[in-house]
């Protein structure tokens, strides 16, 4: 998930760990260890473009890195703290390996495809539960922590205050998940009643809260792609048809790096030309707002060169205007 998110989340983790022994620089490290897995975004401008997205959310991401991680980072604590504090080694190394096996586990639920069994396997999970940005996950942690240093390190109300957000945030993930199974079949219902027919489908979460998705169903050229709303009084109807274009591509199908970012969209892809050339949109993660001319969140630009593809990402895409903005919270709300 976000940056922010990931952040309060460590620090909340660090806080049940080991609050009671060493206050707010438990919740310091603990944020700390949930920021270190997104510090492999410092090493993509290294790689290709189609390269840096499997280097994001890669091993860092995995269920072995905490166990590789925790022991270098606990030690490097316990030998800042050491003079001032009795806390031992073993402790530090457990608030970090918790902060850090946390962050990806929350990952694992998003759409963007997280590299969890690296490195024995390359297989991304992808649960699509929740969106990248969740409020009304992030705010408990952000009241949580506002609140937690006016009270003292061994306080029970900080402590109960803590691992109440905790187990009211971890709640609201169980309902992310029950909700997208309702949503499936709100969509299921809806192809049938449109007599779509797809060989397969997928539902997404879009940002902010869990209560806006976006369903795509793959026909043999194409995608029949809508929104809905858990506000909304009637299925999906307003389908849109976006095809696929994949012979655009055919010039350009040898590359490797075309291939890698093929991959990286699971098939979920449109290609298309616009005043900037040829691009690769990947459906997956919808648009910048939820008109059909709305730019697309993921958008690549493919350019050959001699024997290769240069592929650079869309920066227009990631720009969203006020009146965009107001009508997508006004969607949410449902019609």
């Amino acid at each position: 998930m976000d940056i922010v998110t990931q952040t309060v989340l460590g620090a909340g983790i660090g806080e049940v760990v080991l609050g009671k022994k060493a206050g707010n620089k438990a919740l310091m490290w603990g944020a700390v260890g949930g920021l270190i897995p997104d510090m492999d975004v410092l090493f993509t401008r290294f790689y290709s473009v189609a390269d840096g997205l499997f280097v994001h959310r890669g091993f860092s991401h995995s269920l072995v890195f905490a166990f590789l991680m925790a022991p270098i980072m606990g030690w490097l604590i316990h030998r800042i703290h050491r003079k001032k504090m009795l806390i031992t080694r073993i402790e530090w190394t457990q608030l970090m390996f918790w902060s850090i096996f946390t962050h990806p586990l929350l990952d694992y639920l998003t759409t963007y495809g997280t590299g969890a069994f690296l490195p024995f396997s390359s297989y991304r999970v992808e649960l699509g539960t929740i969106g990248i940005v969740d409020v009304f996950y992030t705010l408990p942690f952000l009241l949580a922590l506002l609140t937690l240093p006016f009270f003292n390190r061994k306080s029970k109300i900080r402590r109960y205050l803590m691992v109440g957000t905790l187990a009211l945030t971890t709640g609201y993930l169980s309902l992310t998940v029950a909700n997208k199974f309702y949503v499936n079949k709100v969509f299921e219902q809806a192809f049938k009643a449109q007599d779509i027919s797809y060989e397969r489908f997928r539902t997404s979460p879009l940002p902010l809260s869990n209560f806006l998705w976006m369903g795509i169903a793959e026909a043999s050229d194409g995608y029949h792609m809508a929104l809905y709303s858990n506000f909304d009084e009637h299925h999906p109807t307003d389908f849109i048809y976006i095809p696929r274009n994949e012979h655009l591509l055919a010039p350009l199908s040898h590359d490797t790096d075309l291939q890698k970012l093929l991959l990286f969209t699971k098939g979920y892809y449109q290609v298309g030309k616009d005043t900037e050339g040829l691009y690769l949109a990947d459906l997956r993660f919808g648009k910048m707002g939820i008109d059909e001319t709305a730019d697309y969140i993921f958008k690549f630009y493919l350019t050959a060169d001699n024997q290769r593809v240069i592929i650079n990402q869309a920066r227009k895409s990631g720009e969203i205007d006020k009146g965009a903005f107001s009508a997508f919270l006004q969607r949410i709300k449902g019609i």
